[in-house]
């Protein structure tokens, strides 16, 4: 019952992100930035995965400055088992804000992660 609420609660989140969006004038965007991080944080509720990354990556466009938005692109790579990429997002997030506990915590398990399945075999070292 808990999850069913929470997802019909995301999926009328999203609705209503992308109905406010797509009323936005593209050179209005930018003072709708938590909109767009928002709607990236519903799809990942979601479990869209694909459509959070579209939108975190909408976001880092307009102001790459964001600690929400490098967090949460992190954290849909981890969801996702991409760990070489959440890496990459966990460090910028970092860089924006050093003691951040969430990122810290979040990359030393990514870390780990990435240890435990090794690199990628189709990867060359020259």
């Amino acid at each position: 019952m808990f999850f069913h609420l929470n997802t019909c609660r995301y999926n009328k989140a999203v609705w209503w992100f992308e109905k406010t969006l797509a009323h936005i004038p593209s050179s209005l965007i930018e003072m709708w930035e938590p909109t767009v991080v928002n709607l990236a944080h519903a799809y990942r509720k979601l479990k869209m995965y694909h459509e959070a990354i579209s939108c975190y990556e909408r976001e880092l466009k307009l102001s790459n400055r964001s600690l929400s938005t490098y967090a949460g692109l992190a954290y849909t790579y981890h969801l996702q088992d991409n760990f070489s990429a959440a890496i990459t997002y966990y460090h910028k997030a970092l860089c924006l804000k050093p003691d951040d506990q969430f990122c810290t915590e979040m990359l030393n398990l990514s870390l780990v992660h990435e240890g435990r399945h090794g690199i990628d075999p189709k990867i060359e070292f020259h």
